[in-house]
């Protein structure tokens, strides 16, 4: 594993490191801290850790001198080699040697270095846990930065309405879900028109996504500018907005039957797992439930991003992959989808 860091042996993991970490702020406005790489003793051969703030995050073994086939669900016939899970979505992967590199990308299988799974790892779990390296200095940071061009703006929102805490709620609820900060103008002023009257930051971060809507639209469009999407049926949609509780200017919470709510993730989690198409598929839903829906969802199906209508410009092209509902049989496919 050392020669992995060492450059004299054409080790490159700490300059790929540094690249993950330039296009985090570059993707993301997040800056991360320096990661330190550090040898461990009590670790298996090949076995590694990743921590945050003294804390494990993620796990993984790798086979020195060997490459990985990772299955993405299509290809075909078993590699020779050691089985394993790829340590990042648990597909199944085989450790082969690299010399079957070929044979394995001719079967469908997706072959990556040691390098690349671990750095891969690290990227998924810096975009899951990201948002806990959002702090109140990073956030002094971005006040100061749009202070200098726009200092009345951040006078006429910190202290008052909003405090420094449900500031830093508000960014970090945006890049727990992979939204950009780097447009802090436009999230403060965001906050700025809804302040007086609305002081939840949960529900204050719903405001600055649909402000953000550039963003977000670009976020999960394809090549060709379509976004495609799971719907959800009349009889799914019917119940969430039944469900759906308030106050004024407080957060609103999803109140669904035990049944219902598995139903609606598991045909969610079913519609997504079935999508083989080019980028991201999201899932559409009306925008009250927007937030309400993320929060029943996230331990279920955290890598499935949740939008709105009201998040996206009006000109996008928008294309249903599935529809999902709470009956029997709960993923409905429309005619023509791929």
């Amino acid at each position: 594993m050392l020669s992995l860091v060492d450059e004299r042996k054409g080790g490159d993991l700490v300059e790929r490191i540094q690249r993950i970490r330039r296009q985090v702020v570059t993707d993301l406005g997040l800056l991360v801290p320096p990661v330190h790489l550090n040898d461990n003793l009590r670790l298996d051969n090949g076995e590694y850790r990743i921590l945050l703030r003294g804390e494990e995050i993620g796990r993984g073994k790798v086979i020195p001198r060997k490459v990985l086939a990772i299955n993405p669900g299509d290809a075909k016939g078993r590699m020779k080699g050691v089985e394993t899970k790829d340590p990042v979505f648990g597909l199944q992967a085989w450790w082969i040697q690299e010399k079957q590199r070929l044979r394995a990308q001719a079967r469908g299988y997706t072959v990556v270095d040691i390098p690349t799974v671990i750095t891969t790892h690290l990227t998924e779990l810096l975009n899951m846990n990201g948002h806990e390296l959002f702090g109140r200095q990073q956030l002094a940071m971005t006040l100061d930065r749009v202070a200098e061009s726009n200092p009345r703006l951040i006078e006429d929102l910190i202290p008052e309405p909003l405090s420094r805490s449900s500031v830093l709620r508000v960014f970090r609820n945006l890049l727990r879900e992979g939204i950009s900060v780097r447009d802090a103008q436009t999230i403060f002023e965001a906050l700025a028109d809804h302040a007086n009257r609305v002081k939840d930051p949960d529900l204050l971060t719903e405001f600055v996504r649909q402000r953000l809507s550039r963003h977000i639209t670009r976020r999960y469009s394809n090549s060709s500018g379509v976004i495609h999407y799971i719907g959800l049926a009349p009889d799914a949609e019917d119940a969430l907005t039944r469900g759906l509780r308030s106050e004024q200017g407080s957060q609103v919470n999803l109140n669904l039957d035990p049944e219902e709510a598995r139903l609606l993730l598991t045909g969610l989690r079913n519609a997504a797992e079935s999508w083989t198409g080019e980028g991201t598929v999201v899932v559409l839903c009306p925008p009250l439930a927007r937030g309400p829906l993320r929060r029943l969802a996230e331990k279920i199906i955290p890598r499935i991003p949740i939008l709105s209508p009201g998040e996206l410009l009006p000109a996008v092209r928008l294309q249903r992959v599935a529809a999902v509902s709470i009956r029997p049989k709960t993923t409905r496919r429309p005619r023509g989808s791929s």
